[in-house]
């Protein structure tokens, strides 16, 4: 009786093989451009998700279209049936900029998951099996023609209203990454959503300002306006509800998130619901003014023999150099946001405003956000030498410390009365994050170092935009993400205190722990696949009804309010926040007494007098000085709040 059971069962898998073999290739009509055929995009022969590949949302941004808004008033079109079955080229980057360590970490984990569709993903045929094979995925090919989205949808029928539905915007500072670095297949395939990932132009491409109308700048964020429109206007027809759309993005693609929630005119009605993840336009460096970056646009004339001004002229003769070489032999410049209020008459500005301006006039569109980031974002960019088994020297971490902080204060305009100011400034944050009592044991001066990077440039940040939500009367869902992965080799050599990376919870978003392998040949723990169950139903649950646990899941998540800052700790526990395992103080030191210190400092960069008083005393004396002079200001500071 058991071998008939297993004849029956060997007999039904081979028919729905045959079955799903023999299906046409989906199609769908898009009004105003044409007819796309898709793919079938499989995984253990039986499993489907239905794939649209490569679909412009715009004309090309080449030629006279480089360094302007994407053109979407005259959308490409075609005759018969485009093949969307491929993935398209990703925008164009510099192939010689350093990739960072939590980069490398993760693109050692994804490109198993890439090519265990049997090449599908990297642009097969769409026949692979999914059977864990070690099949290489194909390189990237890159091109400066690559404004196209690419549509996943389940492989099912579309409830009444429509599928739900989540824009993704990558990461990658706004100079690397792709809309395909990470595969949906398994929240589209688990949680019956469609997943639309968006390319848009990154570097000089995307953020290329002139500071004036030749160039404003932003066109990336344009072109994730126009993509967002494209998806509002044509999901309907591949069975998604145009009126549930989440906008959804990680590092800078959850900064364009947050920019999109403030942008005026041109994101507006676009998506309803905005997922951040660490990522958020409220910490300065995120978006710069215009000007800072005049230096580097001297620098770009002359690597390339263009005519400095008019800048008409010097746009003129950037756009006939060939793009690859634009990209690679370009001085390195962190190009991206601008605030570009006033620099063009033909176009509404973007970024009106610093983001920071425009949340406090409550310039921001009410809806529902979750938002968030990992317990230590930038663990693994201490990654050299010893320092992730031995921890790091009193003098190192002073080193650090005042180099981050120095970096920012750069961007503000300062002049030589500001230096002694900067070391008050330093010295405000080293009261905060220097142990007490004193110590040099290097671990827990290295942990004091993660601590201060992640709750500077995420935590403080993504709660000040939960809050401003908040005030809104938007629902706010805000978390924090200590999940560390159990499976083997998933962070090969790195020491078991390392908590959770920059981009690491993503592994659990997109279910990568029910691919087959990882890169060591090991497979996926048990425990990390049910917590990937967790989270893709949190998430997926969010962009449906906006309360990620409205449905399948167990878990009380508070909302975020003024009131009660409640952030959900993401561990094996998913319990809410308190003092004991949140440091709310160091958030409001970020928030409220930070920029008051570094104003203050800014504003006596006319007046000599604190400058003159320090060099009156001996060096050894002089840091005691500060110390003194930052105790008064933050004693101040807190007495006039």
């Amino acid at each position: 009786m058991f071998l008939v059971k297993i004849v029956v069962c060997f007999l039904l898998f081979q028919l729905v093989e045959v079955v799903y073999g023999a299906r046409e290739p989906p199609t769908v009509a898009i009004p105003d451009q044409g007819t796309v055929m898709g793919t079938y995009l499989k995984m253990f022969r039986i499993q489907a998700v239905v794939a649209y590949l490569g679909i412009p949302y715009a004309q090309p941004p080449i030629n006279e279209n480089r360094f302007a808004p994407p053109v979407v008033d005259n959308l490409p079109t075609w005759e018969g049936i485009r093949n969307a079955s491929q993935l398209p080229a990703d925008c164009l980057q510099s192939a010689t900029r350093t990739v960072k360590k939590h980069e490398e970490a993760l693109q050692a984990l994804i490109a198993p998951q890439m090519a265990a569709m049997g090449g599908t993903m990297g642009g097969g045929s769409g026949s692979g099996d999914g059977d864990g094979g070690t099949t290489a995925a194909p390189p990237r090919q890159f091109d400066e023609d690559c404004l196209f989205v690419n549509v996943y949808i389940p492989d099912a029928p579309a409830p009444p209203d429509g599928f739900a539905v989540i824009a993704w915007l990558h990461g990658g500072d706004f100079s690397s990454g792709s809309a395909t670095e990470l595969n949906p297949f398994q929240l589209v395939l688990k949680q019956k959503v469609i997943v639309v990932s968006i390319a848009f132009r990154l570097g000089i491409f995307g953020f290329l300002t002139t500071a004036d109308g030749e160039a404003p700048g932003n066109f990336g964020l344009m072109d994730q306006s126009a993509a967002l429109l494209w998806v509002k206007r044509n999901i309907k027809h591949f069975g998604g509800n145009e009126n549930t759309i989440t906008a959804m993005g990680h590092g800078a693609g959850a900064i364009s998130v947050g920019l999109h929630l403030i942008s005026g005119d041109w994101s507006e009605g676009l998506f309803t619901r905005a997922v951040m993840m660490s990522g958020s336009p409220l910490l300065d460096t995120n978006v710069r003014e215009a000007k800072s970056y005049m230096s580097a646009l001297d620098r770009t004339a002359k690597t390339f023999g263009c005519f400095r001004r008019p800048t008409s002229k010097l746009l003129n003769c950037l756009r006939n150099v060939p793009a690859q070489i634009l990209a690679d032999s370009g001085p390195v410049t962190d190009w991206g946001p601008v605030v570009d209020d006033g620099l063009s008459n033909t176009t509404t500005p973007f970024i009106p405003d610093t983001p920071k301006a425009l949340v406090e006039r409550g310039q921001i569109r009410q809806m529902p956000l979750l938002i968030g980031f990992t317990d230590m974002e930038e663990v693994l960019e201490l990654a050299v030498g010893d320092i992730l088994t031995e921890g790091i020297s009193s003098e190192m971490y002073d080193t650090l410390l005042g180099d981050m902080v120095l970096n920012e204060l750069s961007q503000f305009e300062s002049n030589d009365t500001c230096v002694g100011n900067n070391q008050i400034v330093i010295d405000a944050v080293n009261f905060v994050y220097k142990p007490y009592p004193p110590t040099m044991e290097p671990t827990i001066l290295r942990k004091r170092f993660i601590d201060f990077s992640t709750e500077k440039k995420f935590a403080a940040p993504a709660i000040q935009l939960a809050a401003a939500m908040s005030l809104k009367k938007g629902d706010v869902y805000a978390y924090r993400f200590d999940m560390k992965a159990r499976s083997p080799g998933v962070l090969e050599g790195v020491p078991d205190w390392v908590g959770v990376p920059h981009g690491f919870d993503s592994l659990f978003v997109w279910g990568l722990p029910y691919w087959a392998q990882l890169p060591s040949g090991a497979q996926w723990d048990r425990a990390d696949k049910q917590i990937a169950e967790i989270i893709m139903t949190l998430w997926a649950n969010f962009a449906k009804f906006g309360n990620p646990t409205e449905m399948g899941v167990y878990i009380k998540w508070e909302k975020f309010t003024a009131d009660s800052p409640g952030i959900l700790i993401v561990d094996r526990a998913f319990n809410m926040s308190d003092r004991s395992n949140m440091n709310y103080g160091s958030v409001q030191f970020w928030n409220e007494y930070y920029p008051k210190v570094v104003t203050f400092a800014s504003q006596c960069c006319n007046s000599t007098s604190l400058a003159t008083s320090i060099r009156l005393y001996p060096p050894g004396e002089t840091r005691n000085l500060l110390f003194v002079h930052c105790f008064i200001i933050l004693t101040t500071l807190i007495i006039w709040t």
